[in-house]
C-alpha cells in the first residue's frame, strides 16, 4: 500500500475502472490472439509481427498493472453539491490572471485525472497549490517554473 492516496472524483474513478475494463476484456485479448497468430507464422527470430505483438501485450499488460495499483489505494472525492465556500477536491474555481486580467475556469480534481484540455487542475500542481483552501475574493501568490504571478478567486462552487 502507498504512502499517498490518490484521489479522483466519482467520474474519474468510473473513466478508470472503464479504460481497466477495457484493457482487460477487449484489448489484451486481442493483442494475446494477434501474438499467437504471429507465434504460428513459424520461426520468431525474425519476424516483425510478432516483435510488435510482443511490444503492444507488455504495454497493455504495464498500463493494466499501473491503474490497478493506482485503484488499489484511491479515495473518491465526495461532491459537497456546491456548500462548501473554499476550494477544494471537485470545486469548480474561475480565476483571473491579476496582472492580465484573462479569465480561467478549472475543476480541481485528483492528480491521476488531469486533463488541461477539459479544464481540470491539481492541488499537486503550483496554481492548484496555491488556491488550495482559498475563498472567493482571495489573492494569491503562485510560485511556479514560470515565474511568479497572482491570481484573483472569482468564483468557487
Amino acid at each position: 500500500m502507498n504512502d499517498n492516496v490518490n484521489f479522483l472524483t466519482k467520474e474519474g474513478y468510473d473513466n478508470l475502472l472503464a479504460e481497466l475494463n477495457r484493457l482487460k476484456n477487449e484489448e489484451l485479448p486481442a493483442a494475446l490472439e494477434r501474438l499467437k497468430e504471429a507465434i504460428g507464422q513459424g520461426d520468431i527470430s525474425e519476424n516483425s509481427e510478432y516483435d510488435t505483438a510482443i511490444s503492444e501485450k507488455e504495454l497493455i499488460e504495464s498500463r493494466i498493472a499501473e491503474i490497478e495499483a493506482f485503484l488499489a489505494d484511491v479515495q473518491i472525492i465526495e461532491d459537497d453539491k456546491g456548500k462548501s465556500k473554499d476550494i477544494r477536491y471537485g470545486s469548480k474555481v474561475k480565476l483571473e490572471l491579476v496582472e492580465s486580467k484573462k479569465v480561467y475556469e478549472y475543476t480541481i480534481v485528483g492528480s491521476g485525472e488531469v486533463d488541461v484540455l477539459k479544464g481540470t487542475l491539481s492541488f499537486e500542481s503550483p496554481l492548484g497549490s496555491a488556491i488550495k483552501g482559498k475563498k472567493k475574493g482571495d489573492v494569491v501568490r503562485v510560485r511556479a517554473d514560470i515565474g511568479r504571478y497572482e491570481v484573483k478567486i472569482l468564483d468557487v462552487k
